[in-house]
């Protein structure tokens, strides 16, 4: 089994606390999935000089970074890697025949003598 790793975005802010597109930035730095933001959000993101961006997989992202937001991305991509291994293991596993047992009951209907 591989070890589960996402791509996150970590954005630090060069000061204590900061405001761009709807989301408060720390100096420590906090995580966000890759697809938390839209384009136009991002794209502010990347133009403000009091914030930094990288890209990295989730289990590389530094220490003291808040990780909160990533926990769901985190849980979904790991329910996601169960059901395609199972999904695989279907596939290459044998099917079992399952014939039909005799039970030996005898139909159990009743004439009743009428006749059409």
């Amino acid at each position: 089994m591989s070890k589960l790793a996402i791509a996150v975005l970590v954005i630090a802010s060069s000061v204590p606390s900061f405001r761009r597109a709807g989301t408060t930035f720390t100096d420590a730095g906090k995580a966000f999935p890759e697809d938390y933001f839209t384009e136009e959000q991002l794209n502010a993101i990347h133009k403000e000089k009091k914030l930094s961006v990288r890209e990295v997989q989730s289990d590389a992202i530094p220490e003291g970074v808040d990780t909160s937001l990533i926990s769901a991305a985190l849980t979904a991509a790991a329910t996601e890697e169960k059901t395609q291994e199972k999904k695989t293991a279907s596939q290459t596993e044998p099917t079992k025949s399952t014939g039909t047992k005799a039970t030996g009951k005898a139909s159990t209907t009743k004439d009743t003598g009428a006749s059409a």
